[in-house]
């Protein structure tokens, strides 16, 4: 094969080209530190870049957003569950003073004015929020647990559907009958001296007063509407489920009515069930209690719209109606998680909700503890009234003394009977508070392992961007000092190239003419 001068020329500069290649694209890799500037130069690079960009872009949101911003959350819920867990402790430690010291008067006022702050301070720490949501509110982060403004107070009207169990059953001590002290203070001495025994039994029945215990459920909510007022039903009902799934309507099915009430003391008959509209108290005789107790799960639906500041919203507990703004609200039993991605196919549930460690028992329990501090204090007072009217010097006839020690006697039986319904309320207290510490210590609890969780997940995340941040780099950075040398020796080539085509150029046929 014949080799022309054009032939070799060619060569020679597309060796040159190639040599100048091969300087540029390192020249570039140290400009850049980076083995390749586009993937076609090596698509398998390229290819495992992305992945590894990917994974370590993820490994960064988790530990950069994801993981912090669900500590936090968990550790506001933390906090204001320890702060309830502390009230909680406050008002044990009052249920024991109470059930085993003889409180005098200004000691059971300072109880009592006490618990009422308590209780006042216990739902707002349900209302903590964190960055604007509010973490114990479940899905509904915008929206506080309590009632915080006259504004929302506005359109708070709601029938609800309460759900119990024959476990929701528990007695009520009723003092069935009192002194009327307003009608003795309207008398005057020679009034009260007159009185008949007919009359005088009007005023205090001493046989009558006692106490008696009745069976109850307790409403969540006091100050219940009273059927006249009810918007979505004639009536409070009563609803359960037989064993062929069927839902029912107790009262219908059985023939029963409800009656309402304002009155504190009164018993139910047999078959009566009784509603305290002011206490949210469903009280019901024996024969009522037994058909029901059987039927074993059951709710109640009511309605009710006098709520006040500091009250807790139904919505966060129950399945009810907003009869305002026409909204439902469902309460779902396997509740409402609000859950972060925190790891490559791994969810952590962040928030903890107020139906399950601020039930709304906490409260109507301090409240019973309260009314049975104010009930016995209104009956001492109504012993020392009677008393001090008995020194006065307008009541110092003989008829009037007699009508009077007799008034202090039956005065003192209801103060022994609200003293003593005082020493089991405080008694029940201390095991009840101790129940809601106990479920309040749970829910911390849940909350540290979830957050010891979180560590050991943030710990794991950190390794894999040491390991990821590792690979990309031998997958995409060049190795420096071996560039260097590469480029010294391509250049060293580069520059043969060159001298090797200056002769090789320059010579020509007519060189050999």
């Amino acid at each position: 094969m014949r080799i022309t001068n054009y032939m070799m020329q060619k060569n020679s500069l597309n060796n040159v080209g190639i040599n100048k290649k091969q300087m540029s694209i390192l020249d570039t890799q140290l400009s850049t530190q980076k083995k390749i500037s586009r993937p076609s130069e090596d698509p398998i690079i390229a290819i495992r870049a992305l992945r590894l960009r990917t994974s370590l872009g993820e490994v960064k949101q988790y530990l950069e957003k994801n993981i912090p911003d669900a500590n936090s959350w968990l550790d506001v819920s933390e906090g204001a569950l320890t702060e309830v867990d502390s009230i909680v402790s406050d008002v044990y430690n009052y249920c024991v003073q109470g059930s085993t010291d003889t409180l005098s008067l200004s000691e059971r006022k300072i109880i009592s004015d006490s618990l009422k702050e308590l209780r006042e301070a216990l739902y707002a720490q349900g209302d903590v929020d964190y960055a604007g949501r509010y973490v114990f509110t479940g899905y509904r982060t915008d929206s506080s647990l309590t009632y915080k403004t006259d504004e929302q107070l506005q359109d708070a009207d709601y029938c609800i559907t309460q759900k119990f169990t024959s476990k929701n059953f528990d007695y009520k001590s009723v003092v069935t009958s009192s002194v009327d002290l307003k009608a003795v203070q309207n008398l005057t001495g020679a009034q009260l001296g007159a009185l008949t025994e007919a009359e005088l039994k009007n005023i205090a029945d001493y046989n009558a007063i006692g106490s008696e215990e009745v069976h109850r459920i307790r409403l969540a909510y006091t100050d219940i509407k009273p059927a006249a007022e009810m918007t979505s039903a004639s009536s409070v009902s009563i609803q359960y489920t037989d064993a062929g799934g069927v839902q029912k309507d107790f009262l219908a099915e059985n023939g029963y009515s409800i009656t309402e009430t304002t009155d504190p003391n009164q018993v139910p008959a047999d078959g009566e069930i009784l509603l305290n509209t002011e206490t949210g108290e469903l009280l019901f005789g024996n024969e009522v209690y037994t058909k029901l107790f059987n039927t074993g799960d059951f709710s109640v639906t009511y309605e009710k719209d006098s709520f006040e500041k500091g009250d807790c919203k139904p919505e966060h507990y129950f399945t009810c109606t907003n009869l305002a703004t026409n909204l439902t609200y469902e309460k779902a039993d396997e509740g409402q998680n609000i859950e972060y991605i925190v790891n490559f196919n791994q969810k952590l549930k962040v928030n903890s909700e107020a139906s399950d460690c601020l039930s709304l028992d906490m409260g109507r329990d301090i409240d019973e503890i309260i009314n049975a501090v104010d009930n016995a204090i209104v009956a001492e007072e109504k012993v020392n009234t009677l008393t001090k009217l008995k020194e006065n010097p307008n009541y110092s006839s003989d008829e009037a003394q007699e009508k009077l020690d007799k008034l202090i006697e039956a005065a003192q039986k209801e103060l022994d009977y609200y003293n003593d319904n005082l020493q089991k309320t405080f008694e029940s207290g201390v095991s009840l508070m101790q129940n809601h510490q106990e479920k309040v210590d749970i829910a911390i609890a849940d909350i540290g392992n979830r957050m010891t969780r979180l560590n050991l997940t943030k710990t794991r995340l950190e390794s894999q961007k040491t390991n990821f941040t590792d690979l990309k780099s031998s997958n995409e950075d060049i190795e420096l000092e071996d560039v260097v040398i590469n480029y010294a020796s391509a250049e060293l080539v580069y520059n043969a190239s060159l001298t090797a085509a200056s002769k090789v150029v320059r010579q020509s046929l007519l060189d050999f003419i």
